[in-house]
């Protein structure tokens, strides 16, 4: 048995077992514990995940616990029980967040209101980031490129999440973005839905439905982001 680390969003594991989001724990091919288990599944799934609240000591030792009992069991040669891999994401995912743009209103890091004018009528394009991810950064680099050269078509919005907002009000200030960056409020992560890795991107057409959930950073994001914003639909 091995330990395998592989990328987020470019995992053959993953597309083996049609997982679309994180954290989820094999050990072998036996699914062991899925993100509703870590609280990450929308809020219908926090009264059933076995390790929730996650940052409850108690629960963290206990996943521990049984990841080390599986762990063994596999090496001892033993079948070791696990979930359902149906059980793992749906077509219908609630933690993919809303099916249209959000009408909550938003306020980016300058204290400044979000138009809804620059978002209605065009294919917007969410990225919920944090500043300490340098796949999250690039991305915004490349949308804000991708932005200027569509503009008045596309509108870029970055939500901030588990970043301080001195931190991102700097990131601002050194890259002078042409999108706006919004703070990822407890308000706003209820509106996008739960984060459990960043990035986590959104593509909505034109007419506010939205078109497409990214999560993570392969190598084809760029190309997959400009794919979605083509076929966005206008209603």
């Amino acid at each position: 048995m091995k330990v395998s680390v592989e990328e987020y969003g470019n995992s053959p594991m993953a597309t083996r077992f049609g997982v679309r989001r994180y954290p989820v724990v094999f050990v072998d091919d036996v699914l062991l514990a899925r993100p509703k288990d870590f609280g990450f599944g929308g809020k219908e799934d926090v009264s059933g995940g076995l390790y929730v609240p996650w940052r409850d000591p108690a629960n963290q030792t206990k996943f521990k616990d049984d990841l080390r009992r599986a762990v063994a069991r596999r090496l001892a040669g033993e079948h070791v029980a696990g979930l359902n891999i149906a059980d793992v994401t749906t077509t219908a995912d609630a933690a993919d967040g809303p099916t249209a743009f959000p009408s909550l209103a938003l306020t980016d890091v300058a204290g400044k209101g979000v138009d809804r004018s620059a978002i209605e009528g065009r294919t917007v394009v969410v990225e919920m980031w944090a500043t300490w991810c340098p796949p999250c950064r690039a991305t915004l680099a490349w949308l804000d490129t991708f932005q200027r050269q569509h503009r008045g078509n596309v509108t870029v919005v970055a939500v901030a999440v588990d970043s301080k907002l001195e931190d991102v009000q700097k990131f601002v200030e050194t890259t002078r973005p042409s999108y706006r960056v919004v703070m990822g409020t407890p308000e706003v992560i209820a509106a996008f839905g739960q984060v459990a890795a960043v990035p986590k991107l959104f593509v909505f057409g034109p007419g506010g439905a939205r078109a497409q959930v990214i999560y993570g950073a392969p190598p084809d994001l760029h190309d997959l982001i400009a794919a979605a914003v083509k076929k966005a639909p206008a209603r």
